[in-house]
């Protein structure tokens, strides 16, 4: 390893990771020997059938008016995903997309965590299974996350995702930090323009509040946490680990855009009418 590598720390008493530049030859882990725990099972991946590792990177404004900055990298399925959500005090837009995206871990700025954040505190009380790190604020740099935006999204995507970032200064931080953080701590890199990167816009889809998710059994089973007897469980017969979050992704926001739902009803009547068009979709192969 080389001597210059940025060092990483771990603490054996908390999951709080420090990056620094301390040059340093080798990393030291915890004390368990182990870089990850394991994680905890939830409905969603137990009904899947794998696990996926999401890394989520969270930053907040400081003011009247909350605005919250999110990056998800699935490192599964080689996706990311931006958004930059306007929400209330008590950040529950923010929570809704958590469970959404179901993260295994999420960054915060050092800043964030001593003394903690109201959101940082939010997301500790509404989700207290998910595995908290902090890292250095100087991860966070917009120049960085357009750098990476346009070194690692497809190179197709690159112009219209950079159009979509613009003016989102959390999210485009957000970007920054995750992608520093699977660097350095995960020792992990992604080869140019080969990540589905995309913006996701807080507008244009349905809010639906945790309690009224576990009510209506959308994603699990309230008798029998691993039955498929749930809404998610019965539709879901997806083929792949992109397939199953994405069907996730759209029962818990349904869009309410007009123009979305006409063309999903469009090529639902495709596939219903034109059985050569459907296998053809379903083996994954061009018509």
């Amino acid at each position: 390893m080389s001597a210059n590598r940025p060092r990483v720390a771990y603490s054996s008493k908390s999951s709080t990771y420090l990056l620094d530049t301390t040059p340093r030859p080798e990393t030291s882990l915890s004390s368990t020997g182990r870089l990850r725990p394991g994680r905890p099972k939830t409905a969603a991946s137990t009904l899947l059938g794998r696990d996926q590792q999401v890394i989520c990177a969270i930053n907040e404004s400081r003011g009247i008016s909350p605005v919250a900055g999110l990056a998800f990298v699935n490192l599964t399925t080689t996706e990311a995903v931006l958004c930059q959500i306007s929400d209330n005090q008590t950040f529950t837009r923010t929570i809704h997309k958590l469970v959404v995206y179901e993260p295994t871990e999420i960054l915060f700025m050092t800043t964030a965590a001593q003394p903690k954040s109201k959101l940082f505190s939010i997301v500790e009380h509404n989700l207290p299974h998910l595995r908290i790190t902090v890292i250095d604020r100087k991860y966070w740099s917009e120049t960085s996350g357009l750098e990476f935006i346009q070194n690692l999204a497809f190179k197709q995507d690159v112009e219209a995702i950079k159009v979509s970032v613009e003016g989102n200064f959390y999210a485009t931080c957000c970007i920054a930090a995750v992608f520093k953080y699977i660097e350095l701590a995960l020792s992990f890199s992604f080869p140019f323009h080969s990540l589905r990167i995309k913006y996701e816009t807080s507008e244009g889809s349905m809010m639906i509040d945790l309690s009224t998710i576990a009510s209506l059994e959308l994603i699990q089973n309230l008798q029998n946490p691993k039955s498929r007897d749930c809404l998610y469980g019965l539709l879901n017969q997806t083929l792949t680990p992109m397939g199953a979050r994405l069907l996730k992704s759209l029962l818990l926001q349904p869009s309410t855009n007009a123009d979305t739902l006409e063309k999903r009803y469009e090529a639902l009547d495709e596939l219903g009418t034109r059985e050569d068009v459907f296998f053809a979709v379903r083996q994954g192969r061009p018509e």
